[in-house]
């Protein structure tokens, strides 16, 4: 059924009028297990550890993170739920995966960007998970991009979009730890050792 709708011409206060028939618009409504299967295959690529929660939609919708969990606040899960996803898995990242370097790489390319004339849509944070956002959206939309250049802000998202930033920081947490392991016990090797050399083997081990 159509009805005539008032608005407002982008960039004036010119009042406009249109008709208007929802029934023959192309917005799709449903959403179901394929929307679902589609986040979970992004979020498990990109950062496998990190519990992805839907909760219903409050005064806002979108997605907030809080360094253990992202809470996706949506009534049905569908295709906009992709680029909120996008973005809180970069705030994720941004506080336990990716390098304080990487960080001012990133943060420093994108505040070129359009000023939005808004403290918080300008803050380096917020633009590069917008930035990551439609970067990933791209790639999840089969854009073929050419591969990034080393020390680029492009690089470090083709790493996080393919999951090697998440590879790459589980490895160096198993080689911390295992440094952290042998600070103790080269101390007591070397101890052992020296009281071998003064009381010899045998006094040593029985």
């Amino acid at each position: 059924m159509k009805e005539i709708i008032q608005g407002r011409r982008l960039g004036s206060s010119e009042r406009v009028e249109f008709e208007y028939d929802e029934s023959e618009t192309n917005i799709v409504r449903k959403s179901g297990s394929s929307c679902e299967s589609n986040l979970t295959t992004h979020a498990v690529r990109i950062y496998p550890d990190v519990p992805i929660v839907v909760a219903p939609a409050r005064k806002r919708v979108g997605g907030v993170v809080d360094g253990e969990k992202i809470v996706l606040f949506t009534d049905s899960l569908g295709r906009h739920q992709q680029t909120n996803l996008f973005h809180e898995l970069w705030h994720h990242a941004e506080k336990r995966a990716i390098s304080a370097g990487d960080l001012e790489t990133v943060y420093k390319e994108v505040s070129d960007g359009d000023d939005w004339s808004c403290d918080y849509l300008n803050e380096p944070r917020e633009r590069a998970a917008r930035a990551f956002e439609h970067y990933a959206s791209a790639r999840a939309s089969g854009l073929q991009l050419t591969p990034a250049r080393k020390g680029t802000a492009q690089h470090i998202f083709e790493r996080l979009y393919e999951g090697t930033e998440h590879a790459a920081m589980m490895k160096r947490r198993r080689r911390e730890k295992w440094e952290s392991v042998m600070s103790w016990v080269r101390p007591i090797a070397a101890m052992a050792a020296a009281m071998a050399g003064v009381f010899g083997i045998p006094h040593f081990l029985f």
